[in-house]
């Protein structure tokens, strides 16, 4: 933690946006409760005599953590969280100071997206100039063609985001603030003042990237292209809600967005080619040029930004005989990333990124030992491969697993093969996508490399037990896992270490004492176990409840009773069918409730918005 400020500045950080969005009370008071109370436990209950030894002891473990926090740590850890913490409370109370009720404003902006075509509207992003905000603006079909750069006056009602209805679902507030929108503005009047306002560089940027959608529309299919333009910009708006499943069911999603894996393979590429021609030192100038340039065109995502930061310390402290360090890189990308947006925390994408590269930090060496000594022992480059992608693959699970089941409630069970079959092509695909933009033999080798990825996601996505639905987990849950984790790494490492280090020899001593203290008392603790179960089980006392779930136009009720007997009572239904209401609505509030099964189904009548989806269901099935 001393090595690493940046890191600890990072968590401190973390701890202050996660505060101010769970908690509705100040940071600062927990910390001065807590000074309070270290101060008093040391000042007026803490003696001098004699304890008797205790193996559950908070004093007994407390000096490691004084090792790992010192008063240094302490104080960055504490700074920047309560930084943080302020930050969230003053962007929420702008926001709320912003609105009033039915009120009309009058703004300039500038428009800052492309056009985005909804059933009755069509809908901008626009940055308001002078007042450091974005709002999401809603004009009716065919009354305004605006372009990007575009600066504009516009008049209308502002509304508020809208927050979930149902417990667990879908948070537009949420949502837009990971967008630095604060708001939406239903147009009344408008009027296009200037053309071309946004700058050059971005400019240049946004015209490139439409350069490239263009060439790939016009070059494939509309299935291909749109995995194209995922695995190039990372925009995944125009695949398919079914294509999108299959590749998420087959534990290949992440293919779909650029990650370190698709920047890696570009500065591989860009290093080989121009390595000969210009001089090892040179090129690694320029693929730092072309990666910031390659993050501008594609917009910034989290998980770009990531990638691209970490590669670019990494060339860089090669370029000055500096060792980068994994973990600072890290760290300087998230904070970065956090201090332009706190709330970016919210977004999957950022999350399941930077989770699954600590996820390989913390556990690919371990897994890929394991391999090397017990599982495949024989060396060569294939079975070599097979063990890297192996120990990759559930390195990151490991950690991303909770946070999966969190967003998606889906659990595969082939997500090992899935990997092992897509990492021998991914590579290739990446590259020649690059290659295709300006080389058109490219095509026909891209093909069967996107036939065959297609043809991964479908079968796997369509075989038996490749579908598990699991019930939602808390915050809580999420946290005592990854400590549990953690913890177990930790274990392990002092258990594998050779050198007699004092402090792993007593933690060796003390897990040791605690297994013979619980093998003494093993009856005791088996029937105070059992008593526990089957008190939750049998004797736990419940009551009836009664869910009524937000279905839009008409009813979702979900009952459960006293034994625990789960009834749905209609299913809602929606006359527009891109939109189904079960699948994005119901059965993520059930899931997030921690039902996955129910016992019986009551139709009260037959219209349309009662049994719409449940009809559906019954006619594919």
């Amino acid at each position: 933690m001393k090595e690493r400020p940046v890191l600890v500045a990072l968590i401190g950080y973390i701890i202050g946006i996660l505060w101010g969005l769970y908690f509705s009370f100040s940071i600062v008071l927990f910390y001065i409760l807590i000074g309070a109370t270290y101060y008093f436990y040391n000042k007026v209950l803490k003696t001098k005599r004699k304890q008797k030894f205790k193996l559950l002891s908070f004093k007994r473990y407390s000096r490691y953590l004084k090792l790992m926090f010192n008063i240094q740590t302490i104080f960055i850890l504490v700074s920047f969280s309560i930084l943080s913490h302020t930050i969230i409370l003053f962007q929420n109370r702008k926001e709320e100071n912003l609105y009033l009720e039915g009120q009309k404003i009058s703004m300039i902006g500038i428009v800052i997206s492309q056009k985005l075509e909804k059933q009755y509207y069509d809908c901008y992003q626009v940055k308001v100039l002078e007042k450091h905000f974005n709002l999401w603006i809603q004009v009716k079909k065919g009354e305004m063609e605006l372009q990007y750069g575009d600066k504009v006056k516009l008049q209308g009602e502002l509304k508020k985001t809208r927050e979930a209805t149902n417990y667990g679902g879908y948070d537009e507030r949420k949502y837009f603030k990971t967008l630095k929108i604060i708001g939406k503005l239903k147009v009344d009047q408008f009027e296009v003042i200037a053309k071309k306002q946004q700058n050059v560089v971005t400019s240049i940027a946004h015209k490139i990237n439409l350069k490239i959608k263009e060439k790939i529309e016009e070059t494939w299919q509309p299935e291909k292209a749109g995995i194209l333009k995922g695995l190039l910009l990372g925009e995944t708006t125009e695949l398919s809600e079914e294509v999108k499943e299959k590749f998420q069911i087959a534990g290949i999603s992440h293919l779909l967005a650029i990650s370190g894996l698709h920047i890696g393979y570009l500065t591989i590429g860009v290093q080989l080619l121009l390595k000969k021609l210009v001089g090892k030192r040179k090129s690694k100038i320029i693929t730092m040029i072309i990666l910031i340039l390659y993050a501008l065109v594609t917009g910034f995502s989290p998980s770009i930004v990531r990638a691209v930061i970490m590669t670019e310390i990494t060339i860089g402290s090669s370029l000055i005989y500096r060792k980068s360090d994994v973990w600072n890189s890290m760290a300087i990308s998230l904070l970065s990333i956090l201090i332009y947006n706190p709330f970016l925390i919210l977004q999957v994408g950022l999350q399941l990124s930077y989770l699954g590269t600590i996820g390989i930090l913390l556990f690919y060496p371990i897994i890929l030992k394991q391999l090397n000594l017990k599982v495949i022992k024989k060396k060569n480059f294939f079975l070599g491969k097979i063990k890297e992608v192996i120990a990759v693959s559930l390195s990151v699970q490991i950690v991303i697993f909770p946070i999966l089941i969190y967003h998606f409630n889906i659990g595969g069970i082939y997500f090992l093969i899935t990997n092992l079959w897509a990492s021998f092509i991914i590579g290739p695909i990446i590259l020649l996508t690059f290659f295709s933009l300006f080389i058109p033999f490219c095509k026909i080798p891209l093909s069967i490399g996107l036939d065959f990825l297609n043809f991964i996601a479908n079968f796997f996505s369509q075989i038996p037990f490749s579908k598990i639905y699991l019930s939602t987990p808390n915050l809580f849950h999420i946290i005592i896992y990854l400590v549990g984790v953690g913890l177990i790494r930790k274990l392990y490492l002092i258990y594998q270490e050779e050198k007699r280090i004092v402090s792993y020899q007593r933690v060796k001593n003390l897990i040791a004492l605690f297994r013979y203290r619980l093998h003494q008392r093993k009856r005791k603790y088996s029937v105070i176990f059992l008593i526990f179960l089957f008190w939750m089980v049998i004797g736990m006392p419940k009551e009836l409840r009664i869910h009524f779930v937000d279905v839009g136009q008409g009813d979702g009720t979900f009952i459960v009773t006293p034994q625990n007997r789960t009834i749905l009572v209609d299913g809602g239904g929606s006359k527009n069918q891109e939109f189904d209401v079960g699948k994005k609505v119901l059965l993520p509030y059930l899931l997030d409730r921690g039902y996955r099964t129910i016992d019986a189904i009551v139709i009260s009548h037959f219209d349309q918005d009662h049994i719409g989806r449940i009809a559906v269901y019954y006619g594919k099935n």
